[in-house]
């Protein structure tokens, strides 16, 4: 895995690469399963010697996947990955940030293109995720369910006739099938109805999150939408009911950006045009400050303000200013002002 990173850089990701369906305000779609194997404890029930049973019979018996032409026969080693390049792929969000805090009896499987993984004993012992650029459900859905109905072939999930698949959390019951768009939406915090339409999706039994998931925060406007309950509904019932909601959420940003763009022209170009002057010329940032600068460039980029900044740059900026890309281009721990000024250094040579 070590030319993943080479030279201290990581790939950008295809699903960043790329402008799906509806791209300037959902950057990207997971679509992910969670399965247990039938004779095994849950990883949160069992003990070293279950997990790392677990990961050798997964590690002996994982089927070939087209998904996953994996890089060096499909497995990370975590234990030999340095902690820096761990940090990076959950920076990616390739893996979930809890995965890294224990990673004996843990494995992961990473597609050379990063566009799908599965971690092996997170919460579940195994989580398939596929990743697709804009908002396009259907075709990160059919990615997964390839993906496990290859891995049927070889091993024997929990499941139960009434409650379908069995799965750690409750609430992933039934197809273990969860679905996450992660949005942009400055345009709603910036007129204030950010709170309204977020607690309306609450209400509606959707969960709204940060961009990295369970307990982040949020930063840059950035939004993950997504269903919180599987039990008595199917993978496509819960696609189309993801895709009428969101449709009403994108609709209310465009209908936001419209608003601040036709009352007050002048003052978003000046707030879009100040913020992509810091981050031109700023020798220190900090990581709430650049994630902010880079939702007030995205947003002028998405008004026609600033048309010469694409959004591969854009998004290239969205992963390489976090802590582990900063530290891995360095080649070496960075902490308080050191990082902050790699951060603007980074941010300055990218959008001058």
């Amino acid at each position: 895995m070590t030319h993943l990173f080479q030279d201290g850089k990581v790939p950008l990701l295809p699903w960043l690469c790329q402008e799906g369906p509806e791209a300037t305000i959902v950057i990207s779609t997971r679509a992910r399963l969670a399965r247990n194997l039938q004779a095994f404890p849950f990883p949160g029930h069992a003990s070293e010697v279950e997990l790392a049973t677990v990961l050798g019979e997964v590690r002996r018996n994982m089927p070939p996947l087209e998904e996953l032409a994996c890089l060096d026969g499909q497995f990370l080693d975590l234990p030999n990955l340095p902690p820096v390049q761990g940090r990076c792929l959950q920076e990616l969000r390739l893996t979930s940030p809890g995965f890294w805090s224990r990673i004996k009896g843990r494995g992961l499987l990473l597609a050379s293109d990063l566009s799908c993984s599965i971690m092996i004993n997170e919460e579940d012992h195994l989580r398939l995720q596929a990743y697709e650029a804009g908002f396009a459900p259907h075709s990160a859905l059919e990615q997964v369910v390839r993906m496990d109905r290859a891995l049927e072939t070889s091993f024997s999930f929990a499941c139960d006739e009434e409650l379908g698949y069995l799965t750690a959390c409750p609430t992933n019951v039934g197809t273990g099938f969860r679905l996450t768009a992660l949005l942009h939406l400055p345009g709603l915090v910036m007129i204030g109805e950010i709170d309204k339409v977020l607690n309306a999706l609450r209400q509606l039994r959707l969960s709204v999150r940060g961009l990295f998931g369970e307990g982040s925060s949020v930063r840059g406007a950035l939004f993950q939408l997504g269903n919180m309950q599987s039990l008595g509904r199917s993978e496509d019932d819960l696609v189309q009911d993801l895709e009428h909601h969101l449709n009403k959420v994108v609709s209310y940003e465009k209908m936001a950006r419209m608003q601040l763009h036709e009352r007050d022209h002048l003052g978003v170009s000046d707030r879009v045009r100040r913020s992509l002057a810091i981050l031109q010329s700023a020798r220190l940032l900090t990581a709430q400050e650049a994630f902010d600068r880079l939702s007030d460039v995205r947003l002028g980029s998405d008004l026609g303000i600033l048309p010469h900044i694409s959004v591969r740059t854009l998004n290239k900026a969205l992963i390489g200013h976090q802590a582990a890309h900063l530290e891995l281009a360095a080649g070496c721990p960075l902490a308080g002002r050191e990082r902050s000024a790699a951060r603007a250094d980074f941010l300055a040579n990218l959008l001058n």
